[in-house]
């Protein structure tokens, strides 16, 4: 009995052991799979088209970048003026697809799409797109009014404008409240309660005046 008690403890520590074993050779894997990284991206104007960015070259703005993965895109991103690089943040290990899409107010001199592997906690520099730089005054009329649209739809609105759908938004949801509240209150029988009127041919008259009765009765 009590050689058994013994291997019982020995195995029960071996299996201990093997547990905690696979619990540390597991712990970073989980880690790194949970680890994030960046893929980063920049944009210049290629003045004189050869492809490779010159220190006098500076950043294209309205570049829009789209970041896809498993041919969904999962995030995009328009280059602001000055803007010398953006960065994706928050990436899983993983192939992810950068894509500068087209435009008529340039024209691309470098590859404009690339799939690239993201290793766990990697920050990711991709090279530069770059691209002609197309003045609006030289592009057909049509094309000038696409992209004068297109640039009105990403302008920020301002203050006022803010205020003012804010302030639209709240009535409508006030309106919303009180019309749930009415149904509410017609569905349960809430009403408010009337005075009750006189019965008929009574109105107005005074009451009776009240009978004496004589002494000694």
């Amino acid at each position: 009995m009590a050689r058994r008690a013994v291997f019982r403890t020995i195995l029960a520590w071996w299996a201990l052991v093997a547990v905690l074993a696979v619990w540390i050779a597991a712990v970073p894997q989980a880690a790194a799979q949970t680890e994030t990284g960046a893929i980063c991206v920049a944009t210049y104007a290629d003045f004189n088209g050869n492809g490779i960015r010159e220190e006098a070259e500076p950043p294209l703005a309205g570049v829009n970048v789209n970041l896809s993965t498993g041919g969904v895109i999962i995030a995009s991103h328009v280059i602001a003026e000055g803007e010398d690089q953006h960065c994706f943040e928050n990436l899983l290990s993983g192939a992810y697809t950068i894509t500068f899409t087209d435009s008529p107010t340039y024209r691309a001199t470098t590859a404009n799409e690339g799939t690239f592997n993201l290793a766990p906690g990697q920050r990711l520099t991709i090279t530069d797109f770059g691209a002609v730089p197309i003045p609006l005054v030289d592009l057909p009329a049509p094309e000038v009014v696409v992209v004068e649209a297109a640039d009105a739809a990403d302008e920020p609105l301002d203050t006022s404008m803010r205020l003012l759908i804010s302030g639209a938004a709240a009535l409508l949801v006030m309106g919303f409240m009180i019309g749930v509240g009415a149904i509410l209150l017609g569905a349960f029988g809430f009403s408010p309660r009337r005075a009750r009127r006189p019965a008929h041919g009574t109105r107005g008259l005074p009451p009776p005046p009240a009978q004496i009765e004589p002494p000694g009765a």
